[in-house]
Order: structure tokens, then C-alpha cells, then sequence
């Protein structure tokens, strides 16, 4: 955990202590006589006070190491490691500032230098990044021109994956699993040591003189294959022309929800693997049953029972991690004891339920738990591809179930009829012309240069897998809470 994710967490601690003084201070008011209720004050008084000096003591921390690191390099803000350049803020926000620079220099055909001096001024990390990782200066940027932000430069999508936290469920957990890279090859081989048997082969305690038994351990291997989430949205000159925030805002909502929506989407499905398409959802092959009915502490007890046995009957659980949606999450927040007491009002601020971690989104099924043994998920990302052109022809539809749609069976020329919304097979879609069939029909293709718009697509390298099997994920279904 580092310096701003603890300052985050002790901020949020320190906020449910002030909570817990306040009911304490107003339970006293009513029964000033109250000596227990006077004591519990005066250590709550004193917890928050402490708590307030760790957040200021880090937060003057934090400010040391950036003022040193600003002292030390004004203008390098790039840490370049095997060739990836890594954003020092953390944050994505160079990923889209290098984006920006990069549509803006195409939109005004002129150089991106130009950009970067007139828009970037106040940001030395922009003209650095650019300065050592550019191989040739094109100007203008032609519409041939390929590789927006991947050969300008590549960063660090860790940055990018953290921008995603706040709204992505898989972002979050993927920051929890063990992380890789593709480093521009097609597939990651990952060591796997496969479950123990009935037979212990553990070490052993060994008496003197005794034979130290050989422990056999079973190795194996998960691969990963490199995926691809893709997009392309398209907007007029018109909105080309704002000024920069404005674009740059644009470019990080839109691409971001978008890509957020279908990453979680995907890996929160029960969908098997397709070749060459996508990775399997964590839910594939997961057998899920109905929660505890009833509600209250009793149905959250016993439902956490039930899946954390489980998994533990499996000889999982190191870094279990529960995932609920966020209408759960508030009903947690709210719900009360037989006393009245918030149940858990403290943990659900804290992030935790039960001391396990939780992540919440909308994006999780509703009414649905899903456990996950974080330690055996491997996640690999690597740099998204951005290009723009406003000369190219696209076909005007997305991925859903309904035709006309890119989500085709496959290949879609041949059969025609409607896939699997959310994933495009291979050689399929709807082409720009000659493609026949009923996913097909009422289908319209644009040309972004007789219409004066500007077309941006973004490419993202992605998968993930489960190195111990399904029996790393329990989930309930209908949950009470």
C-alpha cells in the first residue's frame, strides 16, 4: 500500500471515528450521569485525535517525497523501466493529456509539439515523455499516420487501470491479483502449483536422526492469451474545435465508462472461452445457489458462512476479496441489530465486511455475492492503442444482441444471424460492403469526411484467468441483505 492509498484509508477511518463520537457525545447528552458513556467519549476523543495526527503526519509525508522528487527532477516525471515509460503521478491522467496532444495535432494539422507547448505548458511530464520516446517528428499528423498514443509513447497502464477504480469492479480486483504484462507478445505463460492431494507431502516434523521426507510438489502452467477490448466512437469538427479540457474530459469520459462497462461485463459473466475472442468469465463453470432468505445479520452470517467454507473446503481463500453490488453495499451500511446499532456501518466505510475486502459497482449482478481468491487470479493489460482518422468509412452499429449487430455469429457473411452481445467473432462483423445476411439488414455506413467529423478508435489488450479453477469463486444468488 502506498503513501496516497493510506492517507485514503485513514481518512476513511478517521471519518467513521468521528461518526462513532458524535452518537456517543449525543447519547451522553441524554444521560450526562452516565459514566460509562463519559469514558467512552473521552477514548473516542482521543482515538480521533490520533487518527487526525497519522493523517496529517502522512499527508506532510506524501508532500516531502513529491517536493524532493520536483526538487531533485523539475522536468523528468518519467521513469522509464524495460522500456515503458511510467506515469509518476500514477494517476492515467499523462495517458490522456499524450492522447490529446496527439487528436488535437491531427484535428489542427500541425505538429504535436505545438500542441504541447500552447495547451501542456504547465506540465513538464507531457514535453519530457514526448522528448525521449518520439522516434521521428511527422508533421502535420496525416491521417496515415498510426499509433496515436502507442508509438508516441507507451505508458504505464497501471496509471490508467487506477484512473478506472472508481468505476470498474474488475480494474479494482485486477490491482489486488498477481499482474502482468504481454510485453507485445501474444500470450503469458504463468507457473501454476497445482493443488495438494489427500496425501500430505508438505514438510514434516522430523525426530533426530529421522529421514526428511521429499515433498513433491506438482507444478503446472496457465497461459494467457492476448485479447483485445476494442471501441470506436465518432464525433463532429465541430466539438474538435473546443478547447482542450474540454476535449481531453471527452476523450477520458466517454473511452473510460465505455471501457469500464464491458471489462466488468466480461469478467464478471459466466461466459466460456472463445478462441482467439475472448478470455472466460469468472462465473464460467461456478455452480451458484440462492442465498440465505430472511435478511438481517443472521441471512449476511450465514451467507458469508457458506461461501467462505467453501472455498476453504478447496484449500483456497489467501486474499479473498467479496464483490456485491451497490445497492448491497448501502443496504449494509443502513442495516440495523435488535439494539439498533448499525451492523456494519464501520466496516462497509473501512472497505471490509466481516475483515475481508469488499468491492462494490453497479456493475456486479444485482443481488448477487460473488467471493474470489485474488491470489489466484492473474490479470495482464497492457498500453492501449489509440488512432484517429477523418477520411476512413465506418458501419454504424455496436456489439448487442439485436440486429443489426457486430456481435454476429461466426463467419457472419455465411450464417447472417445474431451472436453473443458483448464479443465479436473471428473474421466477423459487418463489413463496410459486400456482407450479406439478417444481422445485416438496415445496417449504415458513414464517412467521416464527407460528413466533417472525426472518428477515434481505441484498442486494449486484455485477459485474465483463474490459476486454481472455478472452485477460486463462490457466489450467491438472490442474497437478502
Amino acid at each position: 500500500m502506498n503513501i496516497s492509498d493510506r492517507i485514503k484509508a485513514s481518512e476513511t477511518e478517521l471519518v467513521s471515528m468521528k461518526d462513532a463520537l458524535v452518537e456517543a457525545t449525543k447519547a451522553l447528552e441524554a444521560a450526562p450521569d452516565e459514566q460509562s458513556l463519559l469514558i467512552e467519549v473521552e477514548a473516542l476523543s482521543d482515538r480521533v485525535e490520533k487518527q487526525a495526527s497519522t493523517v496529517a503526519a502522512l499527508k506532510k509525508a506524501e508532500k516531502a517525497l513529491a517536493d524532493r522528487a520536483v526538487a531533485a527532477s523539475p522536468v523528468a516525471p518519467a521513469v522509464i523501466s524495460g522500456g515503458i515509460k511510467r506515469d509518476a503521478n500514477g494517476d492515467g491522467s499523462l495517458l490522456w493529456k499524450m492522447a490529446t496532444a496527439k487528436f488535437l495535432a491531427f484535428s489542427g494539422r500541425t505538429s504535436a509539439d505545438e500542441v504541447i507547448a500552447t495547451q501542456y505548458s504547465d506540465d513538464n511530464r507531457v514535453k519530457a515523455a514526448f522528448d525521449l520516446t518520439q522516434k521521428a517528428v511527422v508533421n502535420p499528423a496525416m491521417t496515415t499516420t498510426t499509433g496515436w498514443a502507442a508509438e508516441l509513447v507507451r505508458t504505464d497502464y497501471q496509471g490508467f487501470l487506477n484512473s478506472l477504480r472508481t468505476v470498474s469492479v474488475a480494474a479494482e480486483l485486477a490491482a489486488k491479483s498477481q499482474r502482468l504484462d504481454f510485453g507485445g507478445y501474444d500470450s503469458v505463460t504463468v507457473p501454476v502449483r497445482n493443488p495438494l492431494g489427500a496425501t500430505l507431502t508438505e514438510p514434516s516434523f522430523v525426530g533426530e536422526a529421522g529421514s526428511i521426507p521429499l515433498t513433491q510438489f506438482s507444478f503446472g502452467s496457465m497461459r494467457l492469451n492476448r485479447y483485445k477490448l476494442a471501441a470506436i466512437t465518432t464525433m463532429s469538427r465541430e466539438i474538435a474545435d473546443r478547447s482542450t479540457p474540454a476535449i481531453e474530459g471527452l476523450l477520458r469520459d466517454a473511452l473510460t465508462e465505455a471501457y469500464a462497462q464491458v471489462l466488468d461485463s466480461a469478467m464478471l459473466s459466466a461466459a466460456a472461452a472463445v478462441v482467439g475472442v475472448r478470455p472466460a468469465g469468472l462465473l464460467n463453470n461456478v455452480t451458484t445457489a440462492a442465498g440465505t432468505a430472511g435478511g438481517g445479520e443472521a441471512a449476511v452470517l450465514a451467507d458469508m458462512k457458506t461461501m467462505i467454507s467453501a472455498m476453504t473446503a478447496a484449500r483456497l481463500g489467501a486474499r479473498p476479496v467479496l464483490l456485491i453490488p451497490s445497492a448491497n453495499r448501502l443496504s449494509l451500511s443502513l442495516m440495523m441489530n435488535p439494539l439498533g446499532q448499525r451492523s456494519f456501518a464501520d466496516e462497509i466505510a473501512a472497505g471490509r465486511l466481516l475483515g475481508l475486502e469488499v468491492i462494490s459497482s453497479q456493475h456486479v449482478p444485482a443481488n448477487m455475492a460473488i467471493l474470489v481468491d485474488a491470489s489466484t487470479l492473474a490479470t495482464a493489460f497492457d498500453t492501449p492503442m489509440f488512432d484517429v482518422s477523418d477520411v476512413a468509412t465506418v458501419v454504424e452499429s455496436n456489439a448487442n444482441g439485436t440486429a443489426p449487430t457486430m456481435a454476429a455469429t461466426s463467419p457472419q457473411a455465411a450464417v447472417g444471424a445474431v451472436g453473443t452481445a458483448g464479443q465479436v467473432p473471428v473474421n466477423s462483423g459487418i463489413a463496410v460492403a459486400g456482407s450479406t445476411g439478417a444481422a445485416t439488414t438496415n445496417f449504415q455506413a458513414r464517412s467521416l469526411w464527407q460528413t466533417y467529423s472525426v472518428g477515434i478508435r481505441m484498442v486494449a489488450p486484455t485477459s485474465w484467468g483463474l490459476m486454481r479453477g472455478a472452485t477460486a469463486v463462490q457466489g450467491l444468488t438472490a442474497i437478502s441483505w
